[in-house]
């Protein structure tokens, strides 16, 4: 018996410090949500540390509790923060990920604009154009939908050439009164 017990001692050590040593999610999340706290106040222009590090602490809460419902959104998080960062090769690759990994996510249809957008920034246009449609096509009932399908008609027009278009456009809807 003595044996027993000494070995069910050894067991039970080895389960708590494991336990110890794993990610503790309320600690993780309690962490984001300081850091978010902080990052809200900074100018990320000037430095942009916080920011990355904000990015960092969502994809370690994701890849540590990947079943969790936070989890994509924390990704969708650090993919908008690394489309300000003008890291949007990092923000597609979390939003595919998102689409991939959490099909049923509440706003699956956010990450498809959202990829849009950072192909837009990236000056990839007809990738913009790609994402932004599948989009519309996909999610036209969304709110951002409607904007969205005139936002294709402007992808890659310089501010006068927008400006321009939507003087014709104005000037057609005033001739057909």
């Amino acid at each position: 018996m003595k044996g027993f017990t000494f070995k069910f001692s050894l067991f039970t050590m080895v389960v708590m410090l494991l336990a110890a040593c794993g990610p503790n999610r309320e600690q993780e999340i309690q962490n984001i949500e300081q850091h978010e706290i902080e990052l809200s106040s900074i100018d990320i222009s000037s430095d942009d540390s916080a920011a990355v590090e904000m990015v960092n602490l969502y994809r370690q809460f994701a890849a540590n509790f990947p079943d969790d419902s936070l989890a994509p959104a924390y990704m969708q998080r650090a993919a908008e923060i690394s489309i300000n960062l003008g890291q949007t090769d990092q923000a597609i690759d979390l939003l595919d990920s998102i689409v991939t990994l959490y099909p049923a996510y509440e706003d699956v249809a956010g990450c498809y604009f959202m990829k849009g957008y950072a192909y837009e920034v990236a000056e990839q246009i007809d990738m913009a154009r790609e994402a932004y449609t599948y989009f519309v096509e996909n999610y036209p009932d969304h709110y951002l939908a409607p904007d969205t399908k005139k936002m294709i008609n402007f992808l890659g027009m310089t501010p006068e050439d927008m400006f321009d278009a939507i003087m014709n456009m104005a000037n057609d809807e005033g001739m057909t009164r």
